[in-house]
């Protein structure tokens, strides 16, 4: 199973490094390039669609390894292979539907982000898309988040909102070089352990896959970015999160503590949460749109600090390594241990919401002489 996972990751990186050259080229052939102007501060015209190279490296590794295990499943004289690798690979043949309808959904979401790419969509098209794609893969019951409760009726609509919730909060923080990507590498990293940790070795290799084309990506993304991942790719890698969540069984028959399943997501996205949380709040306190672009998010923020765009991205990085790990507690620790990361995470963001607000106010009483 060593062999398969480090493939899956490989595969990944690998094929998004080959990929995104290619991708490059043919995004300023068909003219889909993001131009400086207004809000977007980037220097010259930087090619869009690397989300299509993304997107195209996590699931080809994947689709490849599930399809041949199908197949050697069917007729396995056609490949010999070592007696400590046939339950892995009956394993992998018997995944292969929901993987299928797992990719399906997200070539939609990442389709939805491209045609915004190329048409700049209204927002509530957009989100209205967002919306009919994760209800489409809630109708799924392998993928429905459950919380203990039986009906469909609530299943579905949870599953749903959480989908619409992690599209947005990494679409949202696609808004400097680098920065969506190296977010959802590190708490895709969080979420891989929990996995690992229950060998739960399909959502591992599904995480792996992802973490290898997020590597191979950041390449070519962080600043100063040469290729820009776009919609396509921020939307995708936000339902692959989403989906590898929902898909995570956090709890095992020796350990069952209901409030993890709860808890864990909402500390490994604790970053993610925040700034989709924070730049609602300041459009309502401001009556701007919700559903608008501005230059209100977590890394402006720090901007305006005084930070530069490396600066910026490796403090945001660091936020993220202050509370995502945490989550990694193992399985069937008592109750009170997975409070002990929940409270770090919300300490550490409750700093930021602190130093921030010092930060305003400093500004507003210097604007003010």
């Amino acid at each position: 199973m060593r062999l398969i996972l480090a493939a899956a990751f490989i595969g990944g990186f690998v094929l998004c490094v080959a990929l995104v050259p290619l991708t490059k080229r043919i995004a300023r052939k068909w003219g889909l390039v993001d131009r400086p102007g207004g809000r977007k501060q980037h220097a010259g015209s930087v090619p869009l669609g690397g989300g299509i190279a993304l997107l195209a490296a996590a699931c080809l590794p994947l689709l490849a390894a599930a399809v041949l295990s199908a197949v050697w499943v069917g007729n396995p004289s056609l490949l010999p292979l070592p007696a400590a690798l046939h339950d892995d690979m009956q394993m992998a043949a018997e995944r292969l539907p929901l993987l299928l309808k797992v990719l399906a959904g997200g070539l939609a979401m990442a389709a939805l982000g491209l045609w915004d790419d190329a048409r700049n969509l209204r927002p509530s098209a957009k989100l209205i898309g967002q919306v009919a794609i994760a209800l489409c893969v809630s109708l799924m019951p392998q993928v429905r988040i459950t919380l203990f409760v039986p009906s469909p009726w609530f299943q579905i609509p949870v599953t749903t909102v959480w989908i619409v919730l992690m599209v947005n909060c990494f679409n949202l923080l696609d808004n400097m070089d680098g920065q969506s990507g190296l977010v959802a590498f590190l708490t895709g990293s969080a979420l891989l352990v929990l996995a690992l940790q229950t060998g739960q070795y399909f959502i591992g290799g599904f995480v792996l896959a992802l973490l290898g084309a997020l590597l191979g990506f950041l390449l070519f993304n962080l600043p100063p970015a040469s290729i820009f991942m776009g919609d396509a790719g921020s939307m995708f890698v936000g339902y692959a999160l989403a989906l590898a969540t929902t898909l995570t069984t956090f709890l095992t028959p020796h350990a069952v503590n209901p409030i993890f399943p709860l808890m864990v997501p909402l500390v490994i996205f604790a970053v993610p949460l925040y700034d989709t949380v924070s730049v609602l709040v300041i459009r309502l306190r401001s009556a701007r749109p919700l559903l608008g672009a501005d230059r209100s998010h977590f890394s402006h923020r720090l901007m305006r600090l005084g930070m530069g765009d490396r600066m910026v991205l490796l403090t945001v990085a660091l936020t993220v390594l202050a509370t995502s790990p945490g989550a990694t507690i193992p399985y069937g620790s008592p109750a009170w241990r997975l409070f002990i990361p929940a409270l770090q995470a919300l300490a550490v963001i409750l700093v930021i919401v602190q130093l921030e607000l010092v930060s305003a106010a400093n500004r507003n009483r210097g604007s003010d002489q």
